[in-house]
């Protein structure tokens, strides 16, 4: 398949921490319009803005070579964004669904969509934790959606698990499968099931973490210190949660996880602390978050190692 098979990608959920990598991703490697949509302007607004200048933005990439003035102009000159979703599915072909894991809150919204586009569009959506059979359940097409889970940074990690329910049709897979290889991406196929493979295994270690410093164990500082260097990971567990905002995201699939196998993924009680105070992460992704773990627990966040 072509890298511009797809002429019209949707992004449902306007362009938060993973919607606006994965318009980026669509946008760099093929011709496709990439149209944001949110009930919420300032969720589009969000999402143009880290397009241009996030930390993974166009800007960014002109600064390291990786892309021109003249192509950073042509793809912002590529994506818009609409709070309506008659207006923004107009003429889509391919939707990706990126909004919070709460299972009615994403069934509405993929339902509505399906109001505004052609028989044959394809619906991805980028759950981390529900199963795609469940989300596709009030669709009028149960068999055009499928399950990417797009990881952060969308636009350079190459790894994207597929999730295939018994309802997912081979056309649809197939027609995702092949866009995202052929946008340089590495789709993985899997079996829909709760959390599929990696966030069922890394929610694990997550929870492990939190719970290891409820106990007094470590504390943040050295265990992001301690799975970094001993274990080559590229940002350590409390800065992932607090560095891409995706704390909140952590504690919702981990509930959902909780609910449907059991009490190996209780949500850890100092997780819910925090999240009730408000600590969601970076205010720069979360502009309702009032901080961190770091700034939560009063703890001195290590200092990150100068580039170059």
């Amino acid at each position: 398949m072509s890298a511009d098979a797809f002429k019209h990608v949707a992004i449902l959920g306007g362009g938060g921490l993973m919607g606006h990598g994965i318009a980026l991703a669509c946008l760099q490697a093929s011709a496709a319009k990439v149209t944001l949509i949110s009930r919420k302007q300032k969720s589009i607004d969000l999402g143009m803005e880290l397009i241009e200048k996030g930390p993974f933005g166009l800007q960014k990439g002109v600064k390291r070579g990786k892309v021109t003035e003249e192509q950073a102009t042509e793809i912002m000159g590529r994506v818009d964004g609409s709070t309506d979703y008659a207006e923004g599915l107009a003429g889509a072909d391919l939707v990706f669904e990126t909004i919070p894991e709460i299972v009615d809150v994403k069934q509405e919204a993929l339902c509505e969509a399906e109001k505004h586009v052609a028989d044959d569009t394809v619906f991805a959506s980028n759950t981390s934790s529900i199963m795609i059979s469940e989300l596709a359940a009030k669709m009028q097409n149960t068999s055009r959606l499928v399950g990417t889970h797009w990881f952060y940074p969308s636009n350079i990690l190459p790894l994207i698990e597929v999730g295939r329910s018994e309802l997912t049709s081979q056309v649809a897979l197939d027609k995702v499968v092949g866009y995202l290889s052929a946008i340089g991406k590495k789709p993985v196929v899997v079996k829909d099931s709760p959390g599929f493979f990696m966030t069922r295994f890394i929610n694990l270690y997550i929870a492990e973490a939190i719970r290891l410093v409820e106990l007094g164990i470590a504390g943040p500082a050295e265990i992001d210190e301690m799975v970094k260097t001993g274990l080559g990971w590229p940002m350590g567990v409390f800065e992932l949660l607090d560095d891409t905002a995706s704390f909140d995201s952590f504690v919702q699939a981990q509930t959902y996880l909780f609910e449907t196998l059991g009490e190996r993924y209780a949500v850890p009680p100092l997780a819910r602390k925090v999240i009730l105070a408000g600590y969601k992460g970076d205010p720069k992704f979360k502009p309702d978050s009032k901080g961190g773990w770091y700034e939560f627990l009063g703890v001195e966040r290590p200092e990150k190692p100068k580039k170059g």
